[in-house]
């Protein structure tokens, strides 16, 4: 064996795992489908289930629930509702294909506040520039974002009158004196 063999099948070990794990996906991403993602979408942007979907993508979507809403929101309870509701209305004969129907009223919302009309100008603030998906930027970074745009500003005008101000006060020259 010439004595660059060795690291060559090194290199193409190395390349060959690399390829391999750079091109797997993560569990959740290949087993979650497109209609459970869009009914998480779909839940995501005002706290309920607007459009109708198969019993197989509530239950791909309960399967896949992301960590944040299992523990703090109502994404679980609410498709579980709808779900139960379904089953209970074709009393226990539903299949992967039976379409579920969205209930009225809808659940507490993405953060659990609700999904009413009500809260005042702030709620209404937050549901005009606040997030629609859990992709978007979150308010909280907008406002830090904002109040440090306002900051910088300020130090720009606070630097621009500290030389206004100092230009002014600048010494005059001394006077010339006597020419000869």
């Amino acid at each position: 064996m010439p004595k660059f063999s060795k690291p060559l099948i090194l290199v193409i070990a190395a390349l060959a795992v690399a390829a391999a794990l750079g091109t797997a996906q993560p569990a959740q991403a290949r087993s979650m489908s497109s209609c459970s993602a869009a009914l998480i979408h779909d839940w995501y942007v005002d706290g309920r289930v607007d459009k109708t979907y198969p019993v197989h993508c509530y239950r791909e979507a309960l399967k896949n629930i992301p960590e944040d809403q299992a523990i703090y929101g109502t994404l679980r309870q609410d498709l579980t509702r709808a779900l139960q509701s379904t089953i209970r209305q074709h009393g226990g004969h539903v299949t992967g294909d039976t379409l579920v129907v969205p209930i009225g009223g809808g659940g507490g919302g993405p953060n659990g506040t609700g999904s009413g009309g009500r809260g005042g100008v702030f709620h209404w603030l937050a549901q005009k520039l606040g997030p629609s998906t859990a992709d978007s930027i979150p308010i909280p970074l907008l406002i830090l974002g904002g109040l440090a745009f306002a900051l910088m500003a300020a130090a720009g005008v606070s630097l621009i009158a500290r030389r206004m101000q100092a230009r002014r006060a600048a010494p005059d020259p001394p006077p010339a004196g006597p020419s000869f």
